[in-house]
């Protein structure tokens, strides 16, 4: 079987992996985590912290500019790995244009899910000065409509719950396990995980797969 083509998919990783070697400086990469990283505060107005430092994306557009800052060569590469894996499978269904509206929508809905975990402390959010960089949220979004549009089993309703709506219940009760155990041992590993950023990617791909694959094939 012939590996899809995936010439947006192909784009951002190569996008992020040439960031990623640009940041190995580590001057660099402290000024771009501080003036595009996704802090909390900022999305909610307190840039107090921020005076006197130079900080030229505007918040609103920190969840863009975040999404391509990563912590090191091994947080990219684990990254961009499942994005090859995965997501030109979804942008071959998709199309390029749509797929590529969802990794920013993807990425938006890891922001505010990790910005509302911040302010209101949910368990093992982070702390609301503390910077979520990477592309795992918007990824996420990708697995999400990933395993909605690609499932490895007919869908089964939960009793009176039907199957198109037990699925996507299913599976975000499991991504939420899945990532909580990883919030619950990342510490100890010494790795910082922003579960909540996840957690809201996936979710909004789960809600948008289907919509999307509707409205591309609309005149089908």
């Amino acid at each position: 079987m012939n590996f899809p083509r995936g010439p947006v998919t192909n784009a951002l990783v190569a996008i992020n992996l040439v960031i990623a070697a640009v940041l190995l400086v580590p001057v660099w990469w402290q000024y771009s985590v501080v003036s595009g990283g996704l802090f909390p505060a900022r999305l909610s107005g307190d840039s107090s912290a921020f005076e006197g430092i130079a900080v030229p994306v505007p918040a609103w557009l920190t969840p863009i500019s975040a999404a391509f800052l990563h912590g090191g060569i091994a947080h990219v590469i684990l990254n961009m790995l499942m994005l090859l894996l995965i997501g030109k499978m979804v942008e071959r269904v998709l199309g390029g244009g749509l797929y590529l509206t969802l990794y920013f929508v993807g990425a938006y809905a890891a922001a505010i899910t990790e910005w509302g975990a911040a302010i209101m402390r949910w368990p093992m959010s982070l702390d609301i000065m503390a910077p979520a960089i990477g592309a795992s949220g918007a990824i996420s979004a990708i697995i999400g409509a990933y395993v909605l549009l690609f499932p490895n089993r007919q869908p089964r309703p939960w009793g009176p719950v039907p199957a198109h709506v037990a699925r996507p219940l299913h599976l975000t009760i499991a991504w939420a396990a899945l990532n909580l155990a990883l919030g619950f041992v990342g510490p100890d590993l010494g790795l910082t995980i922003a579960i909540w950023s996840h957690i809201g990617g996936f979710v909004a791909g789960l809600v948008l797969a289907r919509p999307m694959l509707l409205w591309r094939y609309r005149k089908a």
